[in-house]
């Protein structure tokens, strides 16, 4: 919010419909009433600055509304399915990145004689790197498939949401333990990794929602 000339805002405009009374509204960052904060100083996703917008008296005309009256939670509801997809495929590639860190360092890194990556507990955890990985791609080139398609797919990117972001925060333990004390080090930028990979269990509806959504869509 501190970097944005404008952002969107959903705002009520009909109470009496309760949430078809929602309205989506592009406000410009100069406009009177409008205000941001400073921002916040976050454990992880440092590299993207957040903060808080305020409110007071802030006048938009009808013409910077999106769509129709009330169209607000629909527009949300669709971006929703491209923003939980396409926001963790930086993470698929951070998987990638980190399972060839992790594999470099098992092949180089020797201990009792030999590669650590020749010991099983090490070998085991570079396997379950590479599933997890292949397996969040897939899922995340599926609802990119189905968009393209035009198709629905709400369930779809809550599961991808919800598995990326938890393969994430696993594999980044894992790599932490393969580097060892040095995983634990800034100068690896290993537990970075984890920092970052934390935030995405909760942005965009946490793990739980994700499985709300997961479960109303099968029916639950």
């Amino acid at each position: 919010m501190r970097v944005a000339d404008l952002v969107i805002v959903f705002a009520t405009t009909n109470p009496e419909w309760g949430p078809d009374g929602i309205s989506a509204f592009l406000v410009d960052k100069g406009t009177p009433g409008f205000s941001a904060s400073s921002g916040f100083d976050k454990m992880g996703l440092r590299t993207a600055p957040i903060g808080e917008i305020f409110l007071d008296d802030c006048a938009v005309a009808a013409s910077q509304r999106l769509g129709p009256e009330g169209a607000g939670v629909a527009i949300f509801n669709s971006s929703l399915d491209y923003e939980r997809a396409s926001i963790l495929a930086a993470n698929v590639g951070a998987m990638e990145r980190q399972l060839e860190k992790c594999v470099e360092r098992a092949a180089s890194w020797e201990r009792f004689g030999k590669p650590i990556g020749k010991f099983q507990s090490v070998s085991n955890k570079i396997a379950d790197m590479k599933v997890r990985l292949e397996t969040a791609r897939l899922l995340l080139y599926k609802v990119a498939w189905l968009k393209t398609k035009g198709r629905r797919a709400s369930m779809e990117a809550a599961m991808a949401k919800l598995y990326i972001s938890e393969c994430m925060v696993k594999s980044s333990m894992e790599a932490i333990s393969i580097f060892g004390g040095y995983g634990y080090m800034k100068e690896y930028e290993v537990e970075r990794d984890l920092r970052d990979a934390i935030g995405g269990t909760i942005y965009s509806g946490t793990s739980d929602i994700q499985r709300l959504i997961i479960a109303k869509y099968m029916g639950l």
